[in-house]
């Protein structure tokens, strides 16, 4: 064998794929003392997820808060938890990997079967999974004669850490905590020092019983900080954060004198850090040997890249609508639950805010329907392959005439995302030898605008002995113009 190749073999962890799941979840309660459901909050949290060969096997915890009217009409609310299990199948999943998974309870239906009411949720799952890399490149070798060049490889990181914070505020009198809801959104991110730093907001939203049959609802919105030890925190990199509310607890104690309750919130955050980097590799961009023939295998790795976040704040108005439809007259008694749902596309962001509005009735029952919100703003973000978004300040109007009207503020961050490739020389392969040239000299004529590396690959000679040869020659070559090789007779 003439050649010897060399190659050169680099290991990073990026991402391997993505993949979707469901899975639906169902609980029992004891129905007789509920007379009708107004509203029910389903939040999944995940426990623990294991990679397997052509699986992810994860586990999780869902929290469901009931809101009701008891055989007497009094509002009343019940929690359950129940544990799942369930998995997301991808061929390209090994023991090795390890995955990161976010949940979304969604379709959440309610049905009586004899004595038991059972409440039905859907978890939507969105797994990503990372592991080990390995690209194996030619740089070179003995017998070859090698164009340098360079690949740019994608890569990414991804790095979790959790904190513990609390908060204490004063409102009027509640008797109890009926529903509440946490949404988390990143503003920044930074990478440096070894470290994360992170930085959001937190929106509370509670839903409370006043007296026996007065509903309310409040809203704080929490500024918060996380910090998080990352070895790979060097550098320029580009670095995202997506917090997830892992436990959120309430407390409330009253002063009966005062006619006051302090509200005492305890939260637990979860990080999910993503650390994308870019790297040179120094390899062979072209490779031919004068002796042989050659078969070069050509390979491609793929990836992505953050280039852009972008914080927007957007305050939407207009008519809202109710489902199912509003028969008769109602009072709003209180907002619960509000979420939004956005998309980023064209230079135009568009969606809906959405929440369970809490209404009385002349005869004093009450009634729960989803109010949506739809919205439509330029936005200056092209598209954007990801949007986490926060709804705050929903104010709803029921007018005189029936109509309903809403407004509310949204807070999202859009994040763009560059699909990278590159390509390398994988596998060479020596064929057969070539027929020996015993002319001492030997005159060609080049194809107009041929540079070096082409005439030279295509004679089989070194760049710097066809240079040699040719000195007045200047590249790309010219029509008409003649190249010399010289060849040593022995």
């Amino acid at each position: 064998m003439s050649i010897k190749p060399q190659y050169e073999t680099y290991r990073y962890t990026g991402e391997i794929c993505r993949l979707q799941s469901q899975s639906m979840v169902e609980c029992r309660l004891p129905g007789s003392e509920i007379g009708s459901v107004l509203a029910v909050q389903a939040n999944a949290t995940p426990i623990e997820c294991t990679c397997r060969d052509g699986e992810v096997k994860y586990n999780g915890k869902l929290v469901l808060g009931i809101v009701y009217e008891d055989g007497e009409r009094k509002i009343c609310r019940a929690e359950r938890g129940i544990e799942f299990i369930h998995k997301a199948e991808g061929g390209e999943v090994t023991p090795a990997c390890f995955a990161k998974i976010a949940f979304k309870a969604e379709n959440i239906g309610t049905r009586r079967e004899g004595s038991g009411l059972y409440i039905s949720v859907i978890v939507g799952a969105e797994t990503i999974v990372y592991g080990s890399k390995q690209v194996e490149y030619l740089v070179g070798g003995d017998g070859l004669i090698s164009q340098k060049g360079t690949a740019v490889v994608s890569k990414s990181v991804c790095v979790s850490g959790e904190t513990e914070s609390e908060d204490e505020f004063e409102t009027d009198y509640v008797g109890d905590i009926l529903l509440h809801s946490e949404k988390a959104i990143v503003n920044r991110v930074e990478a440096n020092g070894g470290q994360l730093d992170i930085e959001g907001e937190l929106n509370l939203h509670v839903c409370v019983l006043k007296t026996e049959d007065e509903i309310c609802s409040y809203e704080r919105l929490l500024p918060f900080r996380m910090q998080i030890p990352c070895e790979e925190a060097f550098g320029q990199i580009s670095a995202s954060a997506r917090v997830q509310v892992r436990s959120a607890n309430l407390l409330a104690g009253v002063d009966e004198e005062k006619g006051k309750s302090k509200i005492l919130f305890t939260y637990t955050l979860l990080a999910d850090c993503f650390l994308h980097t870019k790297e040179e590799l120094p390899i062979a961009a072209d490779v031919f040997s004068a002796d042989t023939e050659i078969t070069v295998k050509k390979q491609k790795g793929q990836g992505r890249y953050l280039t852009n976040q972008t914080r927007l704040v957007e305050r939407v108005s207009g008519a809202a609508a109710f489902s199912p439809q509003l028969d008769g007259e109602y009072t709003l008694k209180g907002i619960a639950l509000p979420r939004v749902e956005m998309t980023c596309k064209n230079g135009e962001a568009e969606g809906a805010v959405f929440a369970e509005v809490l209404l009385r009735s002349a005869d004093g029952g009450y009634k729960c329907a989803t109010l949506s919100l739809p919205f439509a703003f330029p936005v200056d973000v092209g598209e954007v392959s990801e949007a986490d978004c926060l709804v705050c300040g929903l104010n709803v109007r029921r007018k005189k005439d029936g109509e309903t009207e809403a407004e509310a503020t949204l807070k999202a961050v859009a994040r763009t995302y560059e699909d990278t490739e590159w390509a390398y020389l994988g596998e060479v392969t020596e064929g057969e030898a070539y027929a020996k040239n015993d002319a001492a000299i030997s005159v060609y004529m080049p194809a107009e605008g041929e540079d070096l590396w082409q005439v030279a690959k295509r004679l089989r000679q070194t760049p710097e002995e066809l240079q040699k040869c040719n000195p007045n020659l200047t590249f790309p070559v010219k029509a008409g113009e003649r190249i010399f090789v010289y060849r040593q007779i022995k």
